[in-house]
Parts: C-alpha cells; sequence; structure tokens
C-alpha cells in the first residue's frame, strides 16, 4: 500500500513553498478579528470618550456657550476641534500621502503629479 501511496504523491504537483503552522501567528490574527466586532468597538469609544478630560470640557464650554447663545457655534468649533484631536500621527520620516504636508512637497512614490501627466500626453504625440 505505501508504495502505491508514493506513485500518487509523485504524480502530484508541489506546491512552491511549504507554511509551517509554527510560522504562522494564529493568535494574533484572532484578536485582529475581534476588534472588528461592533460591540467590542462601541465598548472601548464609550471608555475612552468617559476617562477623556477633553470630553468633560468640552461639555462644560458647550453649557456656557448655549447659556449665552452660542451654542451652536461652539458646536462647529468643537467638531472641527474634535477632527483636528484624532487625527493620526505620522512616524519620523513618514511622507504624508498629501504632498502639500511633505517638506518641499515632495510626493510619495506612485503618486501621479502634472508634469508626468504631461511628459506622457508629449511623449505619445498628443500635443
Amino acid at each position: 500500500m505505501s508504495s502505491k501511496r508514493k506513485e500518487r504523491d509523485k504524480d502530484k504537483p508541489k506546491k512552491p513553498y511549504h507554511i509551517k503552522r509554527a510560522d504562522l501567528d494564529l493568535d494574533f490574527y484572532q484578536q485582529q478579528q475581534e476588534q472588528k466586532s461592533f460591540s467590542l468597538l462601541f465598548t472601548r469609544s464609550y471608555r475612552s470618550l468617559v476617562r477623556s478630560r477633553q470630553f468633560y470640557a468640552y461639555l462644560v464650554l458647550q453649557a456656557v456657550a448655549a447659556w449665552y447663545g452660542l451654542g451652536q457655534g461652539f458646536l462647529c468649533v468643537g467638531i472641527l476641534w474634535m477632527m483636528y484631536a484624532n487625527t493620526g500621527r505620522r512616524k519620523e520620516g513618514e511622507k504624508s500621502s498629501w504632498s502639500v504636508f511633505n517638506k518641499g512637497f515632495e510626493a510619495i512614490e506612485g503618486s501621479t503629479d502634472m508634469e508626468a501627466v504631461e511628459r506622457e500626453i508629449r511623449s505619445r504625440g498628443l500635443i
């Protein structure tokens, strides 16, 4: 029986690579999948909001602004502040995808700029 099995395995195409179970980080993968659940996301958001000093400061200032009749304007300012405060930080030397925020307006690799488009059009003889 083992000779038939060997013959059968010879005919089978071999995989170009072999992944060992020990090489897989399944615990990290499972943790990432669990972090995507809505209930966990909601719980984390609620906890961070309750612990935030900025949120409590905003509530107090919003109440004061509403008392003086400026509640709607302060709400708009608060929304802008939340967007700014929750913007991610780049690591040292990391470029932004928006070239306006990079030193010397340097674009990242693979982005299309107008000079590249113009060179391509000119090389095709369309202009």
